[in-house]
């Protein structure tokens, strides 16, 4: 039975769910009160809200979800506080675990902001290790306690104030059952023996970095398909979009869309007006003459910078490396798919893509270097070999972690 409460008007806005007071904290004072109950904690739930280019421009946070897992849920609007340091001096301090289900992008976003997580338990990994076919917070949660998790929030819109008191109450659930979930999936975990990997895989995610990718310009679909020179124009008009979607505050696909985008790169001399108002997904913003000016310009420089640096008209032709196909490569590619096989049997289907996949199956058929990340990965693939009768090359091993 859902028991929610909802204070208005007061200093801060309170609910309860489930027997957890759950409180929004939209003040400096509030954020610095929340850290001190929190640094008390040997362990913290923590869950963020964030928009990749769905509803603005970038990747942004919109809300911290942080739990002592003793009755409190702080949920911290970034938008209302003038700094959230205090936040990241308790998230890297590595003394304190912090239980977070899927961290990737958590990670990622954080890093961005300058924020180094130590101390991550991601009980999505620990899902995996024991072989969880599906390993989402809904279906954990339903496996584990049997509760059924309300996803109609899944896709709000978390830059919008006010928040809903709805929306408040489905960032609370992300984080209130993680320590429960975290100490079961532990202990079922340390049975098995394989506590060692769910150790090694948390430091390979501390260790993750954000970084822009490298042209972007070229992962739109058929960009491969344009010859040198429209690929250039191309990329000239990906920044031009990149910065309209940053001026506008709206996902760059938004202001033109990525079909359009390439269309326009493969036909450089078009009317910019009449191709304006003419194709389809271009933002309304974009057509008002200041910058529909803008791009005519863009277009313009691009083709006479590619002209000045003699940009060729040719079209490339299978850019995709194919892959070789000799008897040593095929030799190689099926020891490993028997390891694999071996390592399935004994640890099961879904545990043992954190071990092999078929991506190191590929690399290792094509360049007969063994390249391993993970030292428990390292020795259950090694061990597969000599109960198979393999003989393997020493194994390259880079330790992301340590790096």
């Amino acid at each position: 039975m859902l028991e929610t409460f909802l204070s208005l008007g007061m200093e801060n806005t309170t609910l309860t769910h489930d027997g957890v007071t759950i409180k929004l904290v939209e003040t400096d004072a509030q954020l610095k009160q929340a850290i001190a109950d929190l640094s008390k904690s040997k362990e913290l739930a923590l869950d963020l809200e964030f928009d990749q280019n769905r509803f603005t421009y970038g990747f942004n946070l919109c809300l911290v979800q942080i739990t002592d897992g003793c009755g409190t849920c702080y949920i911290i609007d970034p938008f209302s506080v003038d700094s959230l340091q205090p936040l990241f001096q308790l998230l890297e301090n590595g003394q304190i675990t912090k239980i977070i289900h899927h961290a990737n992008n958590d990670i990622l976003l954080l890093d961005k902001l300058g924020c180094n997580i130590r101390g991550v338990m991601d009980t999505d990994v620990a899902a995996k290790i024991l072989n969880y076919e599906r390993s989402s917070l809904a279906t954990v949660m339903k496996e584990e306690f049997d509760r059924e998790v309300d996803k109609t929030q899944q896709s709000s819109n978390w830059n919008k104030r006010p928040l809903t008191e709805a929306q408040l109450i489905y960032a609370a659930i992300d984080v209130i059952y993680l320590h429960r979930i975290k100490s079961k999936l532990v202990k079922e975990i340390e049975q098995q023996g394989r506590l060692h990997w769910l150790e090694e895989e948390n430091r390979l995610l501390e260790a993750l970095t954000y970084s822009e990718p490298e042209n972007p310009h070229m992962k739109l679909r058929h960009a491969y398909r344009l010859n040198l020179y429209q690929q250039y124009i191309l990329k000239e008009l990906y920044s031009f979009r990149d910065e309209m979607g940053r001026q506008f505050n709206k996902p760059s696909s938004y202001i033109i869309s990525n079909e359009g985008l390439v269309d326009l790169a493969n036909n450089p001399n078009t009317d910019v007006h009449e191709w304006l108002n003419h194709t389809k997904g271009v933002y309304g913003g974009l057509k008002r003459s200041r910058n529909e000016k803008l791009l005519k310009e863009t277009l313009e420089q691009a083709k006479k910078k590619a002209k000045e640096e003699n940009i060729s008209h040719e079209y490339i032709k299978n850019h995709w490396q194919r892959q070789q196909r000799t008897p040593e490569t095929e030799q190689r590619k099926e020891e490993l798919t028997q390891m694999q096989k071996r390592i399935v049997e004994k640890y099961g289907e879904y545990a043992s893509k954190l071990i092999i996949n078929q991506s190191l199956i590929t690399d290792y058929s094509q360049t007969g270097h063994l390249h391993c990340t993970k030292a428990y990965a390292t020795g259950i693939l090694m061990e597969a070999a000599n109960e198979l009768g393999i003989s393997l090359p020493p194994p390259t091993f880079r330790n992301k972690a340590e790096e």
